[in-house]
């Protein structure tokens, strides 16, 4: 396969995560959806990353699984929505600074 084929499927696979980031970040959905959209896409993702693309979404996946809605039983480890935001910005920077195609 060819480079460019190959990069080509890498973005159609990102397209997903790249659109459910998107929603999140501009607010058209909460917390609690993203959290639960992104671990079951995330679980059950059979895509062969780079390892740049992986360490970006595994990263991710961390601060999601981090992530606690309810303030009375978040803890030190714990983050809540604004900084899971500020995570899922980030990560989407750093998705379509790499793949300036998207």
């Amino acid at each position: 396969m060819c480079a460019n084929t190959e990069e080509s499927i890498s973005k159609i696979n990102l397209s997903p995560y790249i659109h459910l980031m998107k929603s999140f970040v501009e607010n058209k959905i909460d917390a609690n959806e993203f959290e639960r959209s992104y671990l079951l896409m995330f679980k059950s993702d059979t895509n062969s990353w780079t390892e740049a693309e992986y360490e970006n979404l595994n990263y991710l996946f961390a601060e999601v699984d981090a992530f606690c809605a309810d303030p009375e039983l978040r803890n030190e480890n714990d983050i809540d929505e604004d900084q899971l935001r500020e995570a899922a910005k980030t990560t989407l920077a750093k998705l379509l600074n790499s793949d300036r195609r998207l």
